[in-house]
């Protein structure tokens, strides 16, 4: 389980390009080289949404287990504009969304791992927004 907090480029047409802080809950489950991540993201202002993340984490066969893990990974989403604080007028203010994001686990102890990453996430269904980016600090907590 998890909490992390992010920040997102957003492009609308009612705005210019906005940095947006978000808040998300995780829960997952993770192997020695694979983790999956679900996640309920909210940014205030903007959207809330949830996804799906599928990493990889590269290297281990090189350096075997070490403090310090690169990843690389897929992710699949949901988001649902929030239309009164956009100022649209387009019908359809929900989209899917699907990106990759790359970045490392530390582990700080036994139980506790700190996820710093960036994303890049292409949006469909929305007229009025392309893409999302931007980077994410988590704190895991593995029972």
């Amino acid at each position: 389980m998890g909490v992390s907090v992010s920040t997102q480029n957003i492009n609308t047409e009612s705005e210019d390009t906005s940095w947006k802080s978000a808040i998300s809950l995780k829960y997952g489950q993770q192997s020695q080289d694979w983790r999956t991540i679900f996640t309920l993201d909210y940014t205030q202002d903007s959207y809330f949404g949830g996804q799906v993340e599928i990493d990889n984490i590269l290297l281990d066969d090189m350096f075997g287990t070490a403090k310090l893990r690169p990843y690389f990974g897929a992710v699949a989403g949901y988001m649902a504009f929030d239309d009164k604080n956009l100022n649209l007028s387009y019908e359809e203010t929900n989209g899917f969304y699907y990106g990759a994001n790359f970045g490392f686990i530390v582990y700080a102890s036994d139980n506790i791992d700190i996820d710093l990453s960036y994303h890049y996430y292409s949006v469909q269904n929305l007229d009025f927004l392309d893409d999302l980016h931007g980077a994410t600090l988590a704190i895991h907590y593995f029972f």
